[in-house]
């Protein structure tokens, strides 16, 4: 009896063993399952990667389309410069460059070409162009006391390459900065600058060859004086480091109204340049001061 007894028990333990061992390895398969699943999955998973980043292209942009005033100065009709010269007041020998004129086209445009010929070795900048314009021949001496302000259009080109902080030559125009200036009152010696845009007109170009800029200016304090013959309105850029040439185009006057004021000039007249008064040296120190302090900001 004992050794039944027995035997039933031995087999129940037997059982229970069996039944715990199944139990066990199903759990741990299970598991198993798990972490394999995990596995599959954070393998399908795409690693994250750093944005690519792209630079963007520059693109040029169009050259402005001019719809001049039907009394503006063009240089359209033919190879007259509209009496524009040089200030030449002491032979060049002051900041001021020689300077090379001519009519040429640029983008398909017929303009006042400005050629700036002389550096300036100590300094490493290229002189100040300034550019004279007869008011009285271009308006009528009788006309001047109508012109109240005035529009310009400039570009700069560039001609030689500029260099940049990080050592990179590049053929671009930099910094177009200057100012429009006027001698005016009835004895022609006031020295005025016109107010407004074209006061001070500032612009830089480091991408493309060409800059453009459209000024305004108005006569407020000081005016053209009817019966004068050596009126005159000036161009002057600032000195700069690079070579790069300005075209001026549509140039044009306008009275209080502002109503653009016919332009009585008639191309291939030569216009008499000898014995033009030009601003007294101490009026035109004034203009120079200011050169020189936009040159360093143009450095």
């Amino acid at each position: 009896m004992k050794k039944e007894i027995l035997s039933v028990l031995a087999v129940c333990a037997v059982a229970f063993s069996l039944a715990s061992c199944k139990s066990g390895t199903a759990e741990e398969n299970g598991k198993s399952e798990q972490i394999s699943s995990e596995a599959v999955t954070t393998a399908a998973e795409p690693e994250e990667t750093e944005a690519e980043v792209t630079e963007e292209e520059l693109v040029e942009p169009d050259y402005p389309v001019f719809n001049p005033n039907p009394n503006a100065i063009t240089f359209n009709d033919s190879e007259d410069l509209y009496t524009a010269h040089c200030m030449a007041q002491k032979n060049f020998e002051n900041d001021e460059s020689n300077c090379r004129l001519s009519v040429a086209e640029y983008k398909g445009e017929r303009q006042l070409k400005i050629e700036v010929l002389d550096f300036n070795e100590e300094k490493g900048m290229y002189k100040t162009p300034k550019i004279v314009f007869d008011m009285d021949e271009l308006v009528g001496t009788e006309n001047l006391s109508k012109v109240k302000s005035f529009s310009c259009d400039i570009t700069q080109v560039a001609v030689g390459e500029f260099k940049g902080d990080d050592g990179e030559m590049m053929r671009v125009p930099g910094n177009l900065m200057g100012t429009f200036g006027s001698v005016v009152g009835e004895e022609c010696k006031d020295w005025y600058q016109p107010a407004g845009s074209s006061n001070e007109y500032a612009q830089a170009e480091w991408n493309f060859e060409w800059e453009y800029l459209h000024v305004e200016g108005k006569w407020l304090l000081k005016g053209f004086v009817d019966g004068t013959t050596e009126s005159t309105l000036v161009f002057m850029r600032w000195s700069i480091p690079n070579q790069a040439d300005v075209y001026l185009d549509n140039i044009t006057f306008y009275d209080e109204d502002g109503n653009s004021i016919p332009i009585v000039y008639k191309p291939g007249e030569t216009p008499d340049d000898e014995g033009s008064e030009q601003p007294e040296e101490g009026e035109t120190e004034t203009a120079d001061t200011s050169d020189e302090t936009t040159e360093e900001t143009a450095d």
